[in-house]
């Protein structure tokens, strides 16, 4: 087993995977590869001061883990970083025909490549959680939040283009106001969006929700997560507009 490392750590889940055909098993191992795939390239190109080695994944059956190792204290611009990973997975994984939920992670680690082995606090504190909400999305640990709230007050930074405040829809619980990753920011990213001409943010993401069965009981799942996509538009629509009614002088 390597040293303790230091960094963000994201547990994400198939939904509805147990459920699969053989066909649809085939189906999801393709596109699960090809989206990993996309994730290694992006880690390469994130803001171009990323370490891509410094990013692992490991698979267990339907589950994908995702280690960012920091080597020290993670900082805002590793949140930023590593939710801008995560925005590009979840966006790339739902155009894919993969719904994945998930949870992150901040703080202590051991990881072995050799081994295929990830344990520590911070896993376990993402394993608590990465099944708990009721929807598609990535939602970070109540511990998480915490610490990411922290690190935005302390920089004073606006990270809401990645990561935001929602009141997050848990599988039996009151709902709570945690950070969760704005991937629906990546429809109205030019360089992400995965829309064919003409196609409009909105509808596509409903058609791509809606190329999965829905099975009685789970339809709650698809309609919060629509609701994220909403309040997300939402935000940056407010954004825009504030940013138009006071332009920064040049």
């Amino acid at each position: 087993m390597e040293q303790q490392q230091q960094g963000l750590i994201a547990i994400l889940d198939a939904l509805g995977a147990a459920n699969y055909s053989e066909e649809g098993i085939k189906q999801f191992l393709k596109s699960r590869e090809s989206v990993l795939n996309l994730l290694n390239r992006k880690a390469k190109d994130v803001r171009g001061d990323i370490d891509a080695d410094l990013v692992r994944t490991f698979i267990f059956n339907d589950t994908v883990l995702i280690v960012y190792t920091t080597g020290r204290q993670a900082t805002v611009k590793d949140v930023e970083d590593f939710c801008l990973l995560l925005r590009k997975f979840a966006v790339d994984s739902l155009a894919q025909g993969i719904l994945f939920r998930g949870a992150i992670s901040i703080g202590l680690f051991y990881v072995s490549a050799d081994t295929n082995t990830v344990m520590g606090a911070a896993v376990t504190d993402a394993a608590a959680w990465y099944d708990r909400a009721d929807w598609m999305g990535v939602t970070a640990t109540p511990q998480a939040t915490l610490r990411i709230r922290s690190l935005i007050e302390q920089a004073k930074a606006d990270l809401d283009h990645v990561v935001v405040d929602y009141q997050v829809p848990l599988k039996e619980k009151p709902l709570y106001s945690l950070k969760a990753v704005n991937w629906p920011k990546a429809f109205y990213v030019h360089s992400l969006r995965p829309l064919a001409p003409g196609e409009k943010p909105r509808a596509k993401c409903l058609s791509l929700l809606a190329a999965h069965d829905v099975p009685r009981g789970t339809e709650s799942k698809y309609f919060n997560t629509v609701a994220f996509f909403d309040h997300c538009v939402d935000l940056l629509k407010k954004k825009q507009k504030k940013k138009t009614r006071h332009p920064v002088a040049s």
